[in-house]
């Protein structure tokens, strides 16, 4: 069957386009890992005031709690918990990382190790929009965390 030139033509830039959005997901995650790895104040930046963080802690009894907080809110803890975090070597190695179209921006979806508690938080995601000037920020986040170290 011969397809023609045209069909061929848009499906090839629609192909291109796709895979430019998917590297701007890609690069935004990258810059996500490496403010995190370094403590650096400038991660709360990434995050919308409006997002949505959420947060499950599960306990070893079975026990399951759940905590939402707004991207204002977050970033004011996350200001507050970086010096702890950096003096406590706490970091989040990412794999298995995955990028898709979700609506106007990007879901990501991930395993994040946590290097101070020795476990893998398997339901790890965020979803990321471009804002109004086009700069893409965190609209939503979800991790998976325990108190107990598997270390």
């Amino acid at each position: 069957m011969k397809y023609p030139t045209t069909v061929i033509t848009v499906f090839m830039i629609t192909l291109f386009q796709t895979a430019l959005a998917d590297e701007s997901a890609n690069t935004f995650f990258n810059k996500y890992i490496k403010l995190s790895d370094n403590y650096d104040y400038s991660v709360v930046k990434l995050y919308s005031d409006n997002a949505k963080v959420h947060m499950r802690r599960k306990y070893p009894n079975g026990l399951e709690r759940t905590m939402e907080l707004s991207g204002f809110q977050w970033k004011q803890l996350l200001t507050k918990s970086l010096p702890l975090a950096k003096a406590q070597n706490d970091k989040s190695i990412f794999s298995k990382i995955t990028i898709s179209k979700y609506g106007k921006g990007f879901k990501i979806k991930a395993h994040r190790y946590s290097s101070r508690k020795c476990y893998t938080d398997t339901g790890y995601y965020m979803v990321v929009t471009p804002d109004d000037t086009g700069e893409l920020k965190i609209i939503e986040e979800y991790s998976e965390t325990q108190p107990q170290s598997n270390c």
